[in-house]
């Protein structure tokens, strides 16, 4: 089980889709995921924005998502979630 609130933002030119993903969480070995009440243990302090899009990148959330000193990279929220087993 994977848990996180997301965040969606969609800017309609390019098809842009901007989501902040955090409070990323894992059940562990819990296999009830349709159980709401499963209990969860933090599994990234980080806030993840993700940026999509389909053609092109309006210059306007180029430039409102360089965030200078943050890192750019992969990240698996699945993976992150894995690492206590």
């Amino acid at each position: 089980i994977v848990n996180y609130n997301r965040i969606p933002y969609i800017y309609t030119a390019g098809n842009v889709r901007v989501t902040l993903d955090y409070d990323i969480r894992t059940g562990l070995w819990s296999k009830d995921f349709l159980n709401w009440d499963s209990p969860t243990i933090p599994a990234s302090d980080i806030c993840l924005l993700e940026v999509k899009y389909d053609n092109f990148i309006p210059d306007v959330i180029r430039d409102a998502v360089q965030l200078g000193s943050r890192r750019v990279g992969a990240f698996s929220k699945y993976a992150a979630s894995r690492m206590f087993d």
